[in-house]
C-alpha cells in the first residue's frame, strides 16, 4: 500500500476500533436510548447510518464513482448486522487501498475527489459520530466504555 494511503489507513482503523468498542460495549438498552435529534435518534441508528454511508465511500473508490443516491440506510435490527458491516466494509477499503496509486479519482456530484480526499471524508465522517456518540453518552448519562476514555484522552 502507498505510504500515504497507509497512513490514513492507520487513522481511520483507529477511529474504526472506537466504533467498533461502543457497539460491541455499550448495552442494548443504551444503544436504543432516544437521542435529542429528530433523524438517526438513537446511538445504534448513528453507528449504522455511519457505517452504510462508509460502505458507499468504499464502493465509491472501488467504481470511481460516488452514488449518493444509495445513502438509504437499511433498518439494522441486530448488532451483528453492524459488525458484518464494518468488517466487510473495512476489509474492501483494505483491499481497495493496497491496489492503489494515489491517482484514483472518484467522481462526485459534478466533482472529482482523489483518493486521498475519500479517504479523509471518511476520516472525518468517522471522527464526526464517534463526537456525536460521546456527546450523547455524557448528555443521557450513558457511561462511555473506559477503553474509549482512555484512548481518547477524555475526561470522565
Amino acid at each position: 500500500m502507498l505510504t500515504s494511503l497507509q497512513g490514513q489507513f492507520a487513522i481511520w482503523s483507529y477511529a474504526r476500533r472506537n466504533t467498533v468498542h461502543f457497539l460491541a460495549q455499550l448495552s442494548d438498552t443504551d444503544l436504543l436510548k432516544k437521542l435529542p435529534r429528530k433523524t438517526f435518534a438513537t446511538i445504534f441508528e448513528q453507528i449504522a447510518e455511519m457505517a452504510w454511508v462508509q460502505k458507499c465511500f468504499v464502493e465509491g473508490i472501488g467504481s470511481g464513482e460516488m452514488d449518493s443516491t444509495n445513502w438509504n440506510v437499511p433498518a439494522f435490527k441486530a448488532k451483528d448486522e453492524l459488525f458484518t458491516l464494518l468488517n466487510d466494509t473495512d476489509e474492501k477499503m483494505k483491499n481497495l487501498l493496497e491496489k492503489c496509486s494515489g491517482n484514483e479519482e472518484v467522481a462526485w456530484n459534478s466533482n472529482s475527489r482523489n483518493v486521498h480526499e475519500v479517504v479523509s471524508l471518511m476520516i472525518m465522517h468517522e471522527t464526526m459520530h464517534l463526537g456525536q456518540i460521546i456527546a450523547f453518552c455524557n448528555a443521557l448519562g450513558i457511561v462511555v466504555p473506559e477503553d474509549i476514555v482512555k484512548g481518547l484522552f477524555l475526561t470522565s
